[in-house]
């Protein structure tokens, strides 16, 4: 059954992106256009018409399976991205018998048709919530089909040392050393190490895609609703000389330096009867003690409370902060001095704040990105690798030695997806977007 998505956000914008795939699905669209698709692969302006009202002028493409990223039938609509066209073809697509798809129910089926590995589908769930470049670069590594390549290569080279020990269990009686004349335990230590350099060339994503949380904190009205929206480049937060005025968490994304960071604002920290703004100054409390990093934030007026603030902060990790140096300097000693007005000192705010919450791990010198399961894979297949050398060594359970490698070549073949259980299908799965 055909399947569809809106491949790109729900908003208003320039353009919008419909997907669809699965047998059939030409013949059944091509009732709505005005004029036939005869190519395949190139790019054709059709008026799409519903209910005797013409849609929308959209740019379309046929793909024929299986050369199509589904390796089933498909197209892609590039239509209009105002919100009354989105919904107008959503509700076309329906009335056609088309299904809206799940969670990247059109990678799954480019799976089933054989058109990537398992890991390579992981790989692309991973580039698309990459938080920084390094992790674009080593998702993308793994989506090129390079370390699955590398996987294929060892497990052929198992397979073969797997025939040189089921030999010398099947011709035990015969005149012929099978482990020797095959150089089995050399050629399985080469193994290992090409495995151990492997593994030591990833970079595992767990914890990696967390994004960078910093918190702005600090008494009210320093300015901290201002710093966050001078740093995020627009007005995101209400900024107000009154004292409370924010009350809640507000959080907005932001990319610097090839890092990825989540940026909140919140309550300015004080006692007050107002019981709404009590339980936004508790939210900011609690909220600094899971953040990455703390801007605690003072001005003038503020700087005396610098010492009750660290003991607020405790040993959390933050900066000190003092705003409105255009209209007062410190007193005391700040890690950063700005101004959120006139925008001083706030290069060297964005460079502090990097360096406090950069990730220990060294992406730039890793190669690929691989998950906690694809760890648990290798890190098996080096056990059993041992196991092997261990009794080929002793000339002992030769039996056990060749069962040995089949759990590492059934590891590997875990890796590509070629075995799989469906509850991992659906753990994978259930992380993708809608349209991919």
């Amino acid at each position: 059954m055909p399947i569809f998505a809106l491949a790109t956000p729900v908003a208003r914008s320039a353009l919008g992106v419909f997907r669809v795939s699965g047998k059939g699905c030409h013949s059944v669209f091509s009732k709505v256009l005005n004029k036939e698709i005869v190519a395949y692969r190139s790019v054709v302006l059709r008026d799409i018409t519903w209910a005797g009202v013409v849609v929308d002028r959209c740019s379309i493409v046929f793909y024929q399976g299986p050369s199509s990223y589904t390796g089933e039938d498909s197209i892609e609509v590039f239509c209009h991205g105002g919100l009354p066209v989105i919904s107008s073809l959503t509700n076309m697509f329906l009335a056609l018998g088309f299904i809206e798809a799940g969670p990247g129910e059109f990678t799954k089926r480019a799976y089933e048709n054989d058109k990537m590995p398992l890991n390579e589908v992981e790989a692309v769930a991973d580039l698309i919530h990459s938080e920084d470049q390094d992790e674009a670069r080593l998702s993308a590594a793994s989506l090129s089909g390079q370390l699955g390549d590398l996987i294929q290569v060892i497990g052929c080279d198992v397979d073969a040392l797997r025939v040189f020990i089921e030999g010398s269990i099947d011709f035990s009686d015969e005149d012929y050393d099978f482990l020797e004349e095959g150089d089995v335990a050399l050629r399985l230590g080469a193994i290992k190490l090409s495995l151990v350099d492997l593994v030591d060339s990833c970079l595992v994503a767990s914890g990696a895609s967390e994004k960078n949380r910093v918190l702005f904190f600090g008494p009210p009205n320093t300015g901290k609703s201002s710093l966050f929206n001078r740093l995020l480049g627009f007005e995101r937060a209400l900024v107000s000389n009154i004292p409370g005025t924010t009350r809640d968490l507000i959080d907005s994304e932001m990319f610097y330096n090839k890092v990825g960071l989540e940026l909140v604002d919140s309550a300015g920290v004080r006692d007050t009867e107002d019981l709404i703004e009590r339980e936004g100054v508790a939210l900011s409390a609690a909220e600094a003690k899971k953040s990455d990093l703390v801007l605690v934030v003072f001005d003038k007026l503020t700087e005396g409370l610098l010492e009750n603030f660290r003991g607020l902060v405790g040993d959390q990790n933050h900066l000190t902060v003092f705003n409105k140096v255009d209209v007062g300097s410190p007193s005391l000693k700040f890690d950063c001095v700005v101004s959120a007005k006139t925008g001083e000192g706030i290069q060297g705010l964005k460079d502090s704040l990097l360096l406090s919450v950069q990730r220990d791990f060294l992406g730039a010198q890793k190669t690929f990105l691989i998950r906690e399961r694809h760890l648990r894979l290798f890190e098996g297949a080096l056990k059993h690798i041992d196991l092997c050398l261990a009794k080929i060594d002793n000339a002992s359970d030769l039996d056990l030695a060749a069962e040995d490698l089949r759990i590492v070549r059934a590891s590997f073949d875990s890796f590509l997806g070629v075995k799989y259980p469906d509850d991992l299908l659906g753990d994978i799965f259930k992380d993708f977007c809608i349209g991919k």
